[in-house]
């Protein structure tokens, strides 16, 4: 006979035991996120002295030669085809808009692989590292109809809601605004005179939209050749965002310390053909399609908290409302809760794994005619803590029918991740600019889901960083790649003053720029 009575107490024991074991991890995971209240992962602001602000008479003129490069359509269509003479007619613009750039006897600027453009800035002192900041002088193809303006105008319009200046034009945000940008900076120091104690590089591409091979990779071969070694690069990334991340009130500035690689590949499949009133069983169509559903049905696992995604949660911590701050604070016990909540939103399911997305699907010729043969294009975007090798046999292991055959395969490892935390002295400049121009944000390592040109540089430094000094919404960030790109003259003009900050404060952070190599992903 059942002891009711004994079981209703044992039952009760392991209750109580559960009971007390989750009220005891929730009093650690609270006082942990209490003792945070308190730190602060943010560099305090560099004071570069007298020279640091530009001039408002300065700054004024500038929102004007930026709708001018906007007007210039220097687009990429594949690689190797771009326009080459709105690229030269680009070359003749910056010439003309910033002369005491081209005319210094401490600038040199050559003309790499017939487009591109490298400048090195000859630094007073020749024992310290330089470093390279980059840009991008090409932009993606547009179609006019969808625009509300026309998008290689040049035109500067006011918004009719707040009235606030706005630049309209591709390429405002990706990514002239860094290469008029830094050329604002860099015009405005040799107009004064100023010489850098540390010599820099700039590098502007003019391919890196279809993938940067006749540009930054020649520039980074050349470099490579000279013995260049450098101390940190800073290329295009995210920008601050204003509502990024929920329960987070202040704006977010991620630092991409990584991007995630690519690979593109062919899923081809033969089958039997005929006409289509007698259709074979399972045709070549059929087969493909049964593969597409298998990938997606089965996406590559998350590898949350291998990546800079999971300190990027706990940079935040200290200055998130509660709950959330709780969360952030304790990822070692929410862990599998956040791995579900992120994962149901496209922007940050792409954080925390390798995705997968079938872009190009082809198969028949006619109506009535069984197709033979069918193709589908997988794009790839790969996680740094995966190998293309790995996400070949993931692939392969889903799909598990050997007539389905893997082909074209074509691609780009995950960049390394770079190394990160207040004790970096790259890390600390790039911060400490930031917070000089947008003090509320809150600075966090994080995982650039794009590509840059920064993967023709990987040898010349293991510090390469991605960061826009561009303040955008969410909802904004559809304007990447998309229509009606612009950016507000005040934007515009906090980027200009972003780099003329970074340049002057790079001097002031030499002393310790050999120092240890910080944070690697998931230390902290």
């Amino acid at each position: 006979m059942v002891d009711w009575r004994r079981l209703a107490k044992v039952a009760g024991g392991v209750v109580g035991v559960v009971v007390g074991v989750v009220a005891l991890l929730l009093g650690v995971a609270l006082l942990r996120a209490l003792i945070l209240e308190d730190f602060d992962y943010q560099e305090k602001d560099i004071d570069p002295g007298a020279r640091d602000e530009l001039p408002e008479s300065y700054l004024k003129g500038l929102p004007a030669v930026m709708a001018r490069a906007l007007a210039i359509p220097t687009v990429s269509f594949s690689p190797g085809n771009y326009d080459v003479d709105e690229l030269l007619r680009f070359h003749e613009f910056l010439r003309e808009s910033f002369p005491n750039v081209f005319n210094s006897s401490i600038i040199e600027v050559e003309v790499v692989n017939k487009l591109s453009l490298l400048l090195t800035v000859k630094g007073a002192q020749d024992d310290f590292m330089p470093y390279l900041l980059m840009g991008h002088m090409d932009v993606v193809p547009v179609d006019k109809e969808k625009w509300t303006h026309d998008p290689w105008g040049g035109l500067i319009m006011p918004d009719p809601s707040t009235g606030e200046s706005y630049i309209w034009g591709r390429g405002a945000i990706d990514n002239k605004v860094a290469v008029i940008g830094i050329m604002s900076a860099l015009e405005y120091l040799a107009r004064t005179g100023f010489q850098p104690e540390r010599t820099f590089y700039v590098a502007f591409g003019h391919d890196e939209e279809v993938r940067g091979k006749d540009g930054a990779g020649h520039m980074g071969r050349l470099l490579q050749e000279r013995g260049v070694k450098l101390d940190f690069i800073l290329d295009e990334g995210l920008p601050v965002m204003k509502d990024m991340i929920q329960g987070m009130d202040r704006p977010v500035a991620a630092i991409g310390v990584t991007e995630k690689g690519w690979l593109s590949m062919d899923l081809e499949v033969e089958g039997p053909a005929g006409h289509s009133s007698m259709p074979p069983l399972v045709s070549a169509v059929t087969r493909l399609s049964r593969a597409l559903v298998a990938l997606a049905d089965n996406p590559h696992p998350s590898v949350f908290g291998s990546g800079p995604e999971s300190d990027m949660l706990a940079y935040l911590a200290p200055k998130a409302s509660w709950p959330h701050k709780l969360v952030f604070a304790n990822l070692w016990l929410f862990k599998p809760i956040l791995e579900m909540v992120l994962s149901s939103k496209r922007e940050t399911n792409a954080l925390m794994r390798t995705t997968t997305c079938a872009t190009i699907v082809r198969a028949g010729v006619k109506e009535n005619v069984v197709p033979s043969f069918a193709r589908a294009t997988i794009n790839h975007r790969i996680h740094p803590s995966q190998s293309i090798k790995e996400v070949i046999q993931h692939d392969r292991k889903v799909i598990n029918d050997p007539m389905v055959k893997i082909t074209n395969l074509d691609g780009t490892e995950a960049h390394p991740v770079s190394p990160y935390g207040p004790e970096v002295a790259p890390w600390r400049l790039l911060s400490a600019s930031i917070h000089h121009h947008f003090p509320e944000a809150i600075t966090v390592p994080g995982l650039l889901v794009g590509n840059t040109d920064t993967k023709h540089y990987l040898k010349l430094t293991s510090r390469v960083y991605r960061f826009n000094p561009v303040s955008l919404r969410t909802s904004e960030i559809s304007m990447y790649h998309g229509h009606n790109e612009k950016i507000s003259v005040s934007s515009f003009t906090t980027a200009v003053s972003f780099y003329h900050h970074l340049i002057l404060a790079a001097d002031i952070q030499v002393a310790p720029l050999k120092s240890s190599p910080g944070h690697k992903a998931g230390e902290l």
